[in-house]
């Protein structure tokens, strides 16, 4: 069974999490007590100074197997494209091998369609999540909703939601992304976020969706709390909120603020801080004023008062 078939199928039953093992599981190997999150192999890369880099010339050879699989699809060149891309991880490959395929002039519609089978038809997630990649840059708007199906799952999260921009482009894209979001809580949610259009007609959406639901996050509040306080532009509706004649915030709006302060005062030496945040200096005197003038606030979020005492 591929991998798409058996989100599908979870999802038809109505028991299916963003987080669970995929049907590949055993192949990790983990080491010792090593545990496996979704997602976490691409976040935590891209958020350290570790080199996924290749020779260009290893890329050059891999793009040239992926070519010959797309031009003369056979089982032979699907078996020697498939090894090849399974010796290393997605995310050291996709990009130039994606630049590779586009300048050896390799034909949309060929290449579109072993993407597709390599995202709907593979049970290897390394080969889903290039299909997945390649998707975004040979597909079409037409196969978004698989896209979003395998992205449903935070393992291919990271690859589905810059795929599904570039296919349904920045005025299209909030009203796809924001709903899977609400089905994500770990580093899927977190990809999401920085693929939302904070621009335009559509970028108030977005931004309050930060403010409300943005940093909610079954790794911690600190994960996305500067993102969250930045584009939900936190700080100006603090501001807002202090106004003499502004109405008290509703509920989810002001848990999902206390949900970026309680984020940003974590001060663990790893995440971003209220002092890391552009406009932290304002934030902080705007809340701490908001909710000393409006103490009933500390009732619909116990978090309140400690959040002061933390940035003390």
């Amino acid at each position: 069974m591929s991998i798409y078939s058996w989100i599908l199928a979870r999802q038809a039953d109505g028991g299916f999490a963003s987080d669970v093992n995929l049907p590949d599981h055993d192949d990790l190997g983990p080491d010792g007590g090593a545990a496996w999150v979704p997602g976490a192999y691409e976040a935590l890369l891209m958020r350290s100074d570790y080199s996924i880099r290749r020779y260009a010339f290893q890329n050059y050879l891999l793009a040239r197997k992926v070519k010959k699989q797309i031009t003369k699809p056979s089982d032979a060149n699907r078996e020697a494209a498939e090894t090849a891309l399974r010796k290393t991880g997605a995310i050291a490959v996709v990009d130039p091998l994606a630049s590779f395929l586009i300048s050896m002039r390799t034909d949309r519609n060929a290449a579109r369609s072993e993407a597709m089978r390599l995202a709907a038809e593979s049970g290897k997630r390394e080969l889903v999540k290039v299909g997945i990649a390649l998707l975004g840059v040979f597909g079409s708007a037409e196969d978004i909703p698989v896209i979003e199906t395998l992205s449903s799952h935070e393992e291919f999260t990271f690859y589905g939601a810059p795929a599904i921009r570039a296919l349904a482009g920045a005025e299209k894209v909030n009203g796809i992304l924001l709903p899977l979001c609400d089905r994500l809580d770990g580093w899927g949610k977190t990809a999401i976020l920085y693929e939302l259009n904070y621009s335009g007609e559509n970028g108030g959406t977005a931004s309050d969706y930060l403010l409300r639901r943005g940093c909610a996050n079954r790794l911690g509040t600190e994960i996305n709390a500067n993102l969250c306080a930045t584009k939900g532009r936190l700080s100006e509706k603090l501001e807002e909120l202090c106004a003499p004649d502004a109405e008290l915030p509703d509920g989810e709006l002001f848990r999902g603020i206390c949900d970026i302060m309680w984020g940003l005062t974590v001060f663990d030496g790893v995440h971003d801080s209220i002092n890391d945040y552009k406009h932290g200096i304002n934030a902080r005197s705007c809340f701490k004023e908001l909710v000393e003038s409006k103490p009933v606030l500390c009732e619909t979020d116990g978090r309140a008062a400690a959040i002061i005492e933390r940035m003390r």
